[in-house]
């Protein structure tokens, strides 16, 4: 009975704390390798890199995007300000062909009754 209440309290490895078996710690033995400057220079600036790309990324991103659409913006009013001379080109074609404006020829179809 003392000896059940003995070994509870103290654990099953409480008998072998002698000077011959005591447990080894590995990490108390080994002395730590020092670090190369290579990995030292990484360590050190990689991790303050990150939000350095993060921000020059969203940077270069909404400029991109700036300038395509003000390509597009300028593609656009081109493309409108040569319809409108296309336009205009046609209507003088069809006034030298028919030599009336074409506004009044508009106006004759719709006088008819078919």
């Amino acid at each position: 009975m003392i000896i059940k209440r003995l070994a509870i309290r103290r654990g099953p490895w409480s008998s072998l704390q002698g000077t011959a078996l005591q447990r080894r710690t590995y990490s108390e033995n080994v002395t730590p390798k020092p670090r190369s400057a290579h990995a030292q220079w990484y360590s050190d600036t990689v991790p303050a890199m990150i939000p350095i790309f993060l921000l020059g990324s969203a940077v270069y991103l909404g400029l991109q995007l700036t300038q395509q659409t003000l390509s597009h913006e300028k593609f656009v009013q081109e493309a409108s300000a040569r319809v409108k001379a296309l336009e205009a080109e046609v209507d003088a074609l069809q006034e030298n062909r028919t030599g009336t404006p074409v506004g009044t020829l508009e106006s004759k179809k719709s006088s008819r009754w078919w």
